[in-house]
């Protein structure tokens, strides 16, 4: 339902299995009145929350809205907040504070203006989930698009300091034979960048590789399910949490995925020794946010681009010149080896088109944002 006064509230969740235990600093002084909750699902101006105490809609506080310099500013799904025990005159409880962030997933908003979006905060794992689908699978001629999108998830979730995970789902619509060729497909596109980042194998309709997924979120982890529309991330979320917490569309006449999620919302799996999912709607294109991400231990977009191009900072390392932008600079140890077939050209290109995109919202004056304090 897209009416935030209709939708049902999250149910009732422990503190520690919606994560508070994996946060890392002090605990906050919370006044007299107030308690700790943590987003769930945000709404035009409207956000529920989630807590032992169970679900509730709340508003933000004028002072918090009227500090507010930036979207970063703004609470996201996954924050955790500081709100008034009791609902006061609007018959909402009221967020006072938007606790520090420990990891951000954050991407350029889609449109004319240069501004951040963002996706899901304190997420320990970015799960980036794909199909092998064979019109947009891994081993066809849509593999430079995949690709490219993977890397695009990958420089995301390495800038906000969160862990990827790839999922390719949907794994019972083709062999074992053809699953096996998908995963080695993309590990070879991906290089080095694959080495370290787990690729899993999944079905929401046989149940493969769920084990493996669930597992990701135990002792309060918090995992966020991300990709394309009709992927199957409500499913596997469902399948997750053990009950249809999210909606699922029917495939459509063509045997494709259809367009089911419209909002973000996380929502607690497992017992109480689990954790929670965070289910996005789909995103065909995460270009991420090149700015600040007012996060204190982040890499920083950077070295978000670095470690998933860690094959490309290798050769740089032999350019003639330090600052080499890899494009036309005589003596370039990175071109070379993509004109030798060392390096897939279609990273050099998803690379210089990130390295672009962040000059550009540097030039804007991105650093100047800031995050909850």
């Amino acid at each position: 339902m897209s009416d935030a006064t209709e939708a049902p509230l999250p149910p009732a969740a422990d503190l520690g299995q919606l994560g508070w235990l994996r946060r890392s600093g002090r605990d906050p002084r919370t006044p007299s009145g107030h308690v700790i909750s943590r987003i769930a699902v945000t709404h035009r101006g409207a956000y529920e929350l989630a807590d032992e105490r169970g679900g509730m809609r709340a508003a933000l506080d004028a002072a918090v809205r009227d500090a507010a310099r930036s979207p970063l500013d703004y609470p996201t799904v996954g924050d955790w907040v500081v709100r008034s025990r009791e609902p006061r005159h609007n018959q909402r409880v009221v967020i006072t504070e938007v606790l520090e962030r420990t990891s951000l997933l954050c991407r350029r908003a889609v449109g004319p203006r240069v501004q951040p979006q963002l996706v899901a905060a304190n997420a320990d794992v970015l799960a980036i989930v794909t199909t092998p689908d064979e019109r947009a699978s891994i081993g066809t001629n849509d593999a430079a698009s995949i690709g490219r999108r993977i890397e695009w998830y990958l420089t995301a979730a390495f800038s906000g300091g969160v862990r990827p995970v790839i999922v390719v789902n949907k794994t019972d619509t083709v062999s074992n034979a053809k699953r096996e060729a998908i995963v080695s497909a993309l590990r070879r596109r991906l290089g080095a960048a694959a080495a370290d980042v787990p690729i899993l194998a999944t079905s929401a309709v046989d149940g493969r590789g769920l084990d493996e997924l669930g597992a990701l979120t135990a002792d309060g982890a918090t995992v966020a399910l991300s990709g394309p529309s009709g992927v199957g991330k409500s499913s596997l979320a469902n399948r997750l949490a053990g009950a249809d917490m999210v909606p699922v569309a029917p495939l459509s006449p063509d045997g494709r995925g259809r367009h089911t999620t419209v909002r973000r919302q996380l929502v607690a799996v497992g017992d109480a020794a689990g954790g929670t999912l965070v289910d996005t709607p789909g995103l065909q294109d995460l270009i991420p946010w090149g700015g600040s991400l007012g996060l204190r231990h982040s890499v920083g977009t950077h070295d978000g681009v670095a470690l998933t191009f860690s094959d490309i900072a290798e050769f740089a390392r032999r350019c003639r010149f330090a600052d080499c932008a890899h494009t036309i600079e005589p003596d370039c140890a990175v071109v070379a080896a993509a004109e030798a077939g060392r390096l897939p050209a279609e990273r050099l290109s998803t690379y210089r088109e990130l390295v672009a995109d962040m000059a550009a919202i540097e030039l804007y004056g991105s650093s100047k944002a800031t995050g909850p304090r």
